[in-house]
């Protein structure tokens, strides 16, 4: 078990570098189709994972019109971009905490 102070010094020693590979990582685990779109931001994921929820919502905007059209594909595809979006933007809110805190 680790103690606070060792957790804290875990903290500290991630450098921007490291977190922006990780978020980097962890925006190709969640979503590859995404992540290859996207590969020429890899420098600033931040950014990255920003022009992502962008794209999510387009195509939420396409399955809420595909729902209102009454094509069966709609919802399962809402939904998938929901959950999506709800993981980018906890992702982009873990990395702009941890970089703001370094």
């Amino acid at each position: 078990m680790t103690n606070p102070s060792d957790q804290q010094l875990a903290c500290t020693d991630a450098s921007i570098e490291s977190i922006q590979q990780a978020i980097n990582q962890l925006l190709n685990e969640l979503t590859p189709s995404l992540s290859k779109k996207s590969e020429s931001m890899a420098s600033d994921p931040i950014s990255r994972v920003h022009h992502c929820i962008g794209l999510v919502k387009t195509d939420a905007s396409l399955a809420a019109s595909l729902i209102a059209d009454c094509a069966p594909q709609g919802r399962p595809m809402l939904a998938q971009a929901q959950q999506t979006l709800k993981s980018l933007e906890s992702l982009q809110l873990l990395g702009q905490a941890a970089i703001k805190a370094d």
